[in-house]
């Protein structure tokens, strides 16, 4: 049986780091399943780079041990190529970094869970179960 893959977006890290009163939890929750290998779960390195930019614009300290922590999970980080962004700015209706992790996601046949509404096929974070 294949397990289903799942792209997790950059809001679901920073959720869960501080805690926000909507999506911390169910955030919370999605990792520690991913820690604990109940879901398959891919990032692509921009996110790494986004996650950091929120929690600097947040005044988050330690922004560096977050990010080592997400790296520590199992998830696996795609590499982002030239192709991948050539892609993603053909895609009008998303930002571009939106647009790329959709991209990525399609390449990776990964269902993308994120609170980002601009996105048409997602899972609300609070709505994943597993």
């Amino acid at each position: 049986m294949h397990k289903t893959t799942y792209f997790i977006d950059s809001n679901v890290f920073v959720y869960a780091k501080i805690g926000d009163k909507k999506y911390g939890k169910c955030s919370q929750e999605i990792i520690k399943a991913i820690y604990k290998g109940k879901i398959e779960a891919i990032i692509d390195t921009v996110v790494l780079l986004e996650v950091a930019n929120a929690l600097r614009k947040l005044k988050v300290k330690d922004v560096e041990e977050e990010i080592l922590a997400i790296l520590s999970l199992p998830i696996q980080v795609v590499e982002v190529t030239k192709e991948d962004i050539i892609q993603a700015v053909k895609e009008d209706d998303l930002s571009p970094y939106d647009a790329l992790h959709y991209v990525i996601s399609k390449k990776s046949s990964a269902i993308i869970i994120t609170a980002d509404q601009d996105f048409k096929e997602r899972i609300d974070p609070c709505s994943f179960s597993l």
